[in-house]
C-alpha cells in the first residue's frame, strides 16, 4: 500500500457505486482528523510523550497537512491528541479536499462536479482504479477474518475502522460486522508494536472516539 493513512482511510470511505463517503458524517470528521495525525506517526513526524504530540515536522506539497502541521508547531506547548482531533474537526472539508486532490493527481479517485436543481455546486467522488480499494478491504478482512498478522499501517487503518463503525464497508454477509468488531476490539487492545507505536495508536483511537462520544451527546443534549 503506497498511498498514505489518510489516504487510505478516505479511500475506504468512499462509496464506489455512489461517489459520496458511506460513514456517518460526526464519526468521519473526527476520524479524519485522527488519520492526518496518523499518519504524522506513520512517518515519524512526531513522537508521543505521556500522551502529548511532540513534533519533529518536515513540509510537504500537501495543504491539509502542512496546516495542521503548522499549528501543532506553532503551539506554545506540546498538547494532547485529543485536543488536535477536538480543535481541528472543523478542518474535515478543508483536509477531504486535500486527500482528495492528491488521490485524483494519483489518478485513483476523479471528481466530478455537479448541481442539484441546477443551482447549488456539489462534488461526487469516483474511484477509478477500484482494485485499490478492494485490495485494501482484502488486506483488512485478512486480519479480521482470517488472523492474518497485521504491520504497523494495518493496525492504524483498523483503529480508524473501530473509531469511524465503518465495519459494514469490510463486511460480506450478515453477522459479519459484528465479528470484525469484537476480534478488532481484542487486536486493538494487545500489545502488538513496539511500546511506543502501540500506545500511540491507542492514544489515537480514544481520542477520536471520546471526541466522537462528546459531539454526539452535545448533539443529543440540544434536542
Amino acid at each position: 500500500m503506497k498511498q498514505k493513512v489518510a489516504e487510505l482511510f478516505v479511500i475506504l470511505a468512499l462509496n464506489p457505486e455512489k461517489g459520496r463517503v458511506a460513514i456517518n458524517d460526526v464519526h468521519f470528521r473526527y476520524s479524519l482528523t485522527g488519520a492526518m495525525i496518523m499518519d504524522f506517526l506513520d512517518q515519524g513526524e512526531i513522537s508521543i510523550e505521556n500522551k502529548r504530540i511532540v513534533p519533529h515536522f518536515h513540509n510537504t506539497v500537501n495543504q491539509g497537512h502542512d496546516f495542521l502541521a503548522d499549528k501543532i508547531m506553532k503551539s506554545k506547548k506540546n498538547r494532547r491528541l485529543s485536543f488536535w482531533i477536538k480543535r481541528f474537526s472543523y478542518k474535515n472539508r478543508f483536509f477531504f479536499k486535500s486527500i482528495i486532490d492528491s488521490l485524483e493527481i494519483d489518478r485513483i479517485v476523479s471528481i466530478e462536479q455537479k448541481k442539484f436543481l441546477n443551482i447549488i455546486p456539489y462534488n461526487k467522488y469516483w474511484i477509478k482504479d477500484r482494485s485499490v480499494r478492494e485490495k485494501l478491504i482484502e488486506t483488512l478482512r485478512g486480519v479480521l477474518v482470517y488472523g492474518k498478522e497485521p504491520g504497523k499501517r494495518e493496525i492504524m487503518l483498523l483503529g480508524l475502522v473501530e473509531a469511524s463503525r465503518a465495519y459494514p464497508l469490510l463486511a460480506r454477509e450478515r453477522g459479519e460486522s459484528k465479528l470484525m468488531r469484537k476480534r478488532n476490539s481484542e487486536l486493538l487492545k494487545g500489545d502488538i508494536m513496539s511500546s511506543e507505536i502501540n500506545e500511540a495508536i491507542k492514544e489515537v483511537h480514544a481520542a477520536i472516539i471520546s471526541s466522537v462520544a462528546a459531539s454526539s451527546a452535545a448533539l443529543h443534549g440540544s434536542h
